[in-house]
């Protein structure tokens, strides 16, 4: 996501293309500032939510989720790591 300049809705300098839908949305009037197309099977457009606040809301919940999984991979490798240590001591 990078701010690219400003809304033509609301001339507030917040305009930020967001990669994961390649739209563009101003997060000061909360709009998108094109549609989305129509085809079901946009990989961009299909699932875009109807805000930009609601983009940024999924984008944050899908990194807390990796960051979950990331530490969840962890706590998994130190327990087979140990678990596999102390079967090699017996």
């Amino acid at each position: 996501m990078k701010c690219t300049g400003h809304c033509p809705y609301c001339e507030a300098d917040s305009v930020f293309l967001i990669n994961t839908y390649d739209a563009e949305g101003c997060f000061a009037c909360n709009q998108w500032l094109e549609d989305a197309c129509q085809d079901p099977t946009c990989p961009f457009c299909a699932h875009r939510p109807a805000t930009p606040f609601g983009a940024l809301f999924l984008l944050k919940e899908r990194a807390e989720l990796r960051i979950q999984q990331s530490r969840k991979d962890r706590l998994r490798l130190h327990y087979q790591h140990q678990h596999n240590t102390n079967r090699i001591k017996k």
